[in-house]
């Protein structure tokens, strides 16, 4: 991201604790914040590894890389 935006992108790993004080903090619902932490607690957990190919399987297509991605939304991301 930090290539392709022309910002740097730093990932801090904030416990759940920090996370939620910080989002809390920038006006975010606390109901919204804590959805975030329920999606994104697999991955913390390490329970997400791996590349699943089911989009290919659905559409037929290719999945776009995730710089192509980034590039494509780059102003959505700033």
């Amino acid at each position: 991201m930090t290539d392709i935006l022309g910002v740097k992108i730093e990932y801090t790993n904030p416990s759940v604790k920090e996370f939620k004080t910080y989002m809390r903090k920038k006006g975010e619902d606390e109901g919204f914040v804590n959805v975030v932490i329920g999606i994104h607690m697999a991955t913390k957990l390490g329970l997400a590894k791996g590349v699943k190919h089911d989009y290919k399987k659905i559409t037929g297509k290719d999945p776009t890389n995730i710089k192509q991605y980034i590039a494509d939304f780059k102003e959505d991301w700033l």
